[in-house]
């Protein structure tokens, strides 16, 4: 049975590797970086280590928007391939994007450089110097609370409450695997179910919000009297609406059950 001194190591080894990733350019380094703040925030709110969720969540905040037009990117670049956008829209709402995007990739850098991430996994190697008997117990008590969010029935929630859904199912699942890093190995099923889940909400999200930046894209078009354009994004946006519906069905449907499948056993003794 591992110590939570152990799962601070890991924490911290992940953080600084993605950070790294993120540093370098490396194509899914944002995206790694994100992951490891947001799994050291679930940890440290579970254990009661507030200051350093704090942090944690502060720099996650500040990478949201260029993590989400990374994601529009490639989405765009994708139904261009497919043919549901024409090359010359693609061309134009591409370029106009990445002049957002490098003026991002320096916040980036700046995140993954910066005094707070590095002070961020200082205090990450301190804790793991040390255990704490109460942390099975700690983490227990939060998987039981993040549980008790995922009762509600979904069917008809709106977009906002299916999106703080996903990130319940989400934080549940970053703590079954911290049990399940400490030695619970039954909870491995249960992190695997409650993965799937959050890829398929994950997947509703994403072109949830590309919808939104496209529609803006419209806009700007229609203001900039860029007629042909406008109306091409238009015609991609009636296009996108049984896509969305049917991605939210599927999240829907998958969101069902998604607490409840390992029951919680005290651990007296290690």
């Amino acid at each position: 049975m591992r110590e939570s001194g152990d799962l601070w190591k890991i924490r911290e080894r992940s953080l600084d590797q993605a950070r790294k990733a993120a540093r370098r350019g490396d194509p899914e380094g944002l995206h790694d970086l994100r992951v490891a703040l947001r799994r050291v925030c679930a940890t440290a709110n579970a254990l009661g280590k507030k200051d350093v969720a704090r942090r944690a969540r502060r720099i996650v905040q500040s990478l949201s928007k260029q993590r989400q037009l990374q994601v529009d990117r490639q989405l765009l670049a994708r139904l261009g391939k497919l043919g549901f956008v024409s090359p010359d829209a693609v061309t134009a709402l591409a370029s106009r994007w990445e002049k957002i995007a490098i003026r991002g990739e320096r916040r980036v850098v700046r995140a993954a450089e910066g005094r707070t991430v590095r002070r961020l996994i200082r205090r990450l190697d301190r804790l793991a110097r040390h255990n704490d008997d109460s942390a099975m117990a700690r983490l227990e008590k939060a998987r039981r609370k993040a549980e008790s969010s995922l009762g509600q029935a979904i069917e008809g929630m709106d977009d906002h409450a299916l999106h703080r859904h996903r990130i319940a199912v989400k934080k549940a699942r970053y703590l079954a695997e911290d049990l399940a890093a400490l030695g619970l190995r039954r909870w491995t099923n249960q992190v695997e179910h409650e993965r799937l889940v959050q890829e398929t909400l994950g997947h509703w999200n994403d072109l949830r919000l590309f919808r939104r930046r496209l529609s803006a894209s419209r806009d700007e078009a229609e203001e900039r009297g860029s007629v042909m354009l406008a109306a091409e994004l238009e015609q991609l946006l009636a296009l996108l609406e049984p896509a969305l519906a049917g991605i939210r069905r599927e999240a829907v449907d998958a969101s069902r059950n998604t607490a409840g499948v390992v029951p919680i056993r005290r651990t007296a003794a290690r």
